[in-house]
């Protein structure tokens, strides 16, 4: 109840450059796992940092995911930091739990590159030969 469970998929995944934002609030890893296997990944181009674009669907796969426990008193610093077209929602996992989760905007992946067949953005980017 002091804590509020959040499933990262990019730029906050431990390592990634915006991981500060969860560290800095206290928030504690848990563990690593996958989404529910009908989600697709996008890579969002625009802006000084490559973020990815998580949409629910009829199809997909499943995504690799971090959880990480954000305190309920830091929980609204850290979603008001998430800038548009992400945002924050309810994502299935694998094994069935509901964790609340990066979501993207479905209109802004019309301009964004799919990416679901490296399950996950650390397999993206290490495609890109990039970190």
């Amino acid at each position: 109840a002091d804590h509020v469970r959040v499933a990262v998929v990019g730029a906050h995944l431990t390592g990634m450059p915006l991981n500060f934002q969860l560290t800095t609030g206290n928030a504690v890893w848990v563990e690593e796992t996958r989404t529910a296997s009908n989600y697709r990944l996008f890579a969002l181009l625009d802006g000084p940092i490559k973020k990815p674009g998580l949409l629910r669907g009829d199809s997909g796969a499943a995504i690799v995911v971090e959880l990480w426990d954000i305190p309920l008193a830091r929980f609204g610093e850290f979603v008001a930091e998430i800038p548009a077209p992400l945002g924050i929602g309810s994502l299935t996992l694998a094994d069935g739990r509901v964790v609340k989760g990066f979501i993207c905007e479905p209109a802004a992946l019309t301009q964004a590159l799919e990416i679901t067949e490296f399950g996950g953005w650390r397999g993206w980017l290490a495609s890109q030969g990039s970190k």
